[in-house]
């Protein structure tokens, strides 16, 4: 929502003010007010920036109905520039599981700095503030084993996502960040899908000797065999994110292909390709 100065500001300005910007604070009031006649709701929380809409939605329902209600503002949580948190700014994070995946999730709150901890572990966690305090004082003496931002990602992921999804969360945490082979061959088909989302999904067959480029060329995650030799040998191509640059490298079950017959191929940074070997 504009503040009051800031309609003022983009009135007089040759950028001017939209018809859904001018008319939001009357659709909010609106709002307010067929959820009191169809729910009967009495009271609406919002962030401290929505004072105005709920103040407008308050006289609305009082002319119309005669009726007293109340509107309860909390501070915002605001990131370390000071910008807004929520959907509609930028911030990447949804309750909804087919929106922000549970690793995303997770890994978005390990991402947050060191400055917005305290707040963020009293603002949504259930730790008591002796807890909380013991945390910091442990976080800050190792502050890169970020313990602060483990403690939170994984109460918020519970919270959100169940014991399931913190579960699958640390797990694809630990086999993309942590280079470990075994969790990932320990992997079920479905399961690799869902870590490396988005990733393509292909059936091949083995051929001993394979080497790198010929395997990589069945894959055919390169435009061409000279962008493919070019990109391994630079050092762009990775096998079960282990980065590998020589082409005539020979493909060896148990290492390039994982004991659940799989090999997970990346490309760059985010181009993924899950082999099924037949």
């Amino acid at each position: 929502m504009l503040s009051r100065q800031s309609v003022k500001s983009r009135l007089e300005s040759d950028q001017g003010l939209s018809f859904t910007e001018f008319a939001y604070q009357t659709f909010q009031a609106y709002d307010w007010l067929q959820l009191y006649q169809e729910k009967e709701c009495m009271i609406q929380v919002g962030g401290s920036d929505q004072m105005g809409n709920l103040a407008a939605g308050q006289e609305l329902i009082s002319r119309v109905h005669g009726k007293q209600v109340y509107g309860v503002t909390m501070p915002l949580v605001v990131s370390e520039g000071g910008e807004k948190l929520g959907k509609s700014d930028g911030a990447p994070v949804w309750l909804n599981p087919a929106k922000t995946s549970p690793f995303s999730f997770y890994q978005y709150f390990i991402r947050l700095p060191d400055s917005q901890m305290h707040q963020m572990l009293t603002f949504f966690t259930f730790l008591q503030q002796k807890e909380i305090e013991k945390l910091m004082e442990k976080h800050q003496r190792d502050p890169e084993n970020r313990l602060a931002q483990a403690k939170l990602a994984s109460c918020l992921t519970l919270l959100v996502h169940g014991q399931e999804g913190l579960d699958m969360a640390k797990k694809t945490t630990d086999i993309l960040y942590g280079n470990d082979l075994n969790k990932m061959a320990s992997l079920s088909l479905d399961e690799t899908r869902k870590v490396f989302e988005g990733a393509a999904y292909l059936q091949r067959l083995f051929r001993p000797g394979m080497t790198v480029l010929e395997m990589a060329e069945k894959v055919s995650c390169f435009k061409s065999h000279r962008d493919a030799v070019r990109i391994i040998e630079a050092g762009g191509f990775y096998i079960n994110q282990v980065r590998v640059n020589d082409t005539e490298e020979v493909i060896v079950p148990g290492i390039h292909i994982m004991d659940n017959k799989l090999t997970v191929v990346r490309v760059g940074k985010k181009n993924y390709y899950i082999l099924e070997w037949t």
